[in-house]
């Protein structure tokens, strides 16, 4: 089983209808690969965690990469896990309108127990603009310590995991 988390750029002709075509292809593709996870879009930006038996990762992921639909796509971590975090979803939309109901179901999609370099990666991605309205008044005041992630798995040659 692995995991990989990229983000990437919307091109310009990714619209809202367009992008629900995707995600609905994205279900029916990932429940016919046994893949899963979610995808976030704010504005121009995209988020997604993939989680799968490794060949039909990379995969699926080859195709995501050239996808005209985007650019600009960076792996920001691929590693081996023993359990897929989000199975029940094929694919997850959230569209960043409710920041904090959107974490609270990713929160229980994994069980209560979102793995940690998932967290981070998401609230990096989110960024202190949209984290600090949604935390407490106490802690508005400074951002919160998250470590630095550490390297990723270049996805260009997995290993079976």
């Amino acid at each position: 089983m692995r995991r990989l988390i990229y983000r990437s750029t919307a091109s310009p002709g990714l619209d809202r209808v367009e992008m629900f075509r995707l995600v609905y292809q994205a279900r029916v593709s990932n429940e016919a690969r046994g893949l899963c996870g979610f995808l976030i879009q704010i504005e121009d930006r995209i988020f997604q965690v993939l989680e799968g038996k490794t060949w039909k990762l990379v995969a699926t992921f080859e195709n995501i990469r050239r996808d005209p639909r985007h650019f600009g796509v960076e792996v920001l971590d691929e590693r081996c896990v023993d359990d897929a975090a989000f199975a029940s979803w094929r694919m997850r939309y959230f569209d960043g309108r409710n920041i904090p109901r959107m974490l609270a179901q990713i929160t229980d999609a994994a069980g209560g127990n979102v793995p940690p370099l998932v967290q981070h990666a998401i609230l990096e991605f989110l960024g202190p603009e949209l984290i600090l309205p949604i935390m407490e008044p106490a802690a508005k005041t400074t951002p919160p310590a998250v470590p630095l992630r550490p390297e990723a798995a270049l996805p260009s040659s997995p290993r079976p995991c």
